[in-house]
């Protein structure tokens, strides 16, 4: 308790004052890369619920490449706060390049494995008439992958200089773009010549030109700031091995985190996919509302890594811990609103997404059963986040993969199809891996400030390289 009272001294009020400043553009960020998704789902839904399980399988896919990719490119945000907070600039021009090329790879890699695996992959798991009307929508959600690769590169380092507004800004625009595209596309108001643009396939093509767009205007954004000569983005740089290995080691553990739960996610998509078409509606709403509200913990998640990897670049044994209990903290908070919100709204919120009266109260019982794993994995995500920040690289994805891997998976497949729960056995399932995650990532924080607080010196170690 008193390790809580204290951050309601000066020093907490302004870590709180701080970790809302830095994330609040960087949750508005999220919350508009969220909204593609969203604008999707609701002009597609209410369209045709066949066509929404099309987009809904076409992303699936998709979706695990792209946020492992995000994982991958997580090391550009971390390094950067960690030399800033060392007062060593000289090495985060290196750090943008190797960032640079790591999104062309990554997005021109996807884009491949997703054009010649991804119908197969529908083919091979779900039924062949939802396999058949999610193929060409995948293959078009392929195609914009090495765009979303770089805005998200440039996006999250200029997070590590601190500067989370220009990223919302030009996400929203991106977003504005796309709602036009698709209230023209979906209805087939407008045709693409040559091909069936309308339903899920315009979506998707809605999806291309806002990725496009978002990409264009970031880099235009960043290669007309000073810092492009304070710290020679574009200039030959030394080698920086070490720099370089821990660029990669973060990147690695985020994305190894974020491939398995985005994995065991898509593949609850695919038990869905062999229960029925309503139930491949009902889960993507769920998953799409649930992703919408964790961007907010996910921004928190960007101002605390930032602040935690400052602290830590800086030896501040005290910072570091401070700042993840207030981000803990205010992610817990920001997730009891939503759950409140849903028990209060859950029938409002559905017909929202749907005009169909069978889907409505299928999604009404799933969205109140959500409360189950809403707060948990708010704070797992930050909890992560906030160890990457201090170099403990190594136990998230452990952890991750024992939650969502070895538990939540094969929980799915047991509640959902063998014990034929449906859709409330893919949420049972999602909440058991949730707490599990948040209770054991929180712990090892804690564990860790115990550790560096018994130190007879202010320099903190890193736990694991």
């Amino acid at each position: 308790m008193s390790g809580l009272l204290s951050l309601l001294n000066p020093e907490g009020r302004a870590a709180f004052a701080a970790l809302y400043r830095l994330s609040w553009p960087v949750v508005m960020s999220r919350l508009g890369f969220m909204m593609m998704g969203l604008a999707d789902t609701l002009v597609v839904g209410h369209y045709s619920a066949a066509e929404l399980g099309y987009h809904s399988l076409a992303w699936a896919p998709t979706s695990i490449f792209l946020v492992t990719s995000i994982g991958l490119l997580v090391g550009v945000q971390v390094k950067t706060a960690q030399f800033i907070g060392a007062d060593e600039p000289d090495r985060i021009g290196g750090t943008f390049q190797r960032a640079l090329a790591y999104a062309l790879i990554l997005g021109f890699g996807s884009m491949s494995l997703l054009t010649l695996g991804g119908p197969w992959l529908l083919h091979a798991t779900v039924q062949p008439g939802l396999a058949a009307g999610a193929s060409t929508p995948l293959l078009v959600f392929a195609l914009s992958m090495p765009f979303y690769m770089v805005a998200v590169a440039v996006s999250e380092f200029l997070e590590g200089l601190g500067r989370t507004r220009p990223g919302m800004v030009f996400t929203w625009g991106g977003n504005v773009l796309n709602v036009a595209l698709l209230l023209v596309l979906v209805p087939g108001i407008v045709k693409v010549p040559g091909i069936d643009s309308d339903g899920a396939m315009g979506a998707a093509i809605s999806t291309l030109v806002a990725r496009m767009a978002l990409t264009v205007g970031l880099l235009i954004y960043l290669f007309t700031l000073k810092h492009v000569k304070i710290y020679d983005l574009l200039g030959r740089h030394a080698r920086d091995p070490q720099g370089a290995r821990e660029q990669r080691q973060v990147g690695y553990a985020a994305g190894a985190s974020y491939f398995i739960e985005v994995a065991a996610f898509a593949g609850l998509t695919v038990f869905a996919g062999r229960i029925s078409e309503t139930a491949v509606a009902v889960w993507a709403i769920i998953l799409n509302f649930a992703s919408l509200v964790f961007m907010v913990p996910m921004g928190l998640a960007i101002g605390c890594s930032v602040l935690v990897g400052r602290a830590y670049g800086a030896k501040d044994a005290a910072g570091v811990a401070r700042m993840g209990r207030v981000s803990f903290l205010s992610a817990t908070g920001f997730m009891m609103v939503v759950v409140l919100t849903v028990l209060i709204g859950s029938q409002a919120i559905a017909a929202g997404y749907t005009s169909d009266a069978t889907l409505i109260a299928g999604v009404q019982t799933a969205l109140l059963l959500s409360c189950l794993f809403f707060i948990p994995d708010g704070v797992q995500v930050v909890a992560a986040q906030a160890l990457r920040a201090r170099h403990d690289v190594l136990v998230a994805p452990v952890l991750h993969y024992i939650s969502y891997g070895m538990f939540m998976l094969p929980l799915g497949y047991l509640f959902a199809l063998h014990w034929a729960q449906g859709v409330p056995g893919l949420i049972y399932a999602c909440a058991v891996a949730s707490w599990l995650s948040a209770t054991l990532l929180v712990a090892r924080f804690f564990w860790l400030d115990k550790k560096a607080a018994t130190l007879s010196t202010p320099a903190i170690e890193a736990p694991n390289k």
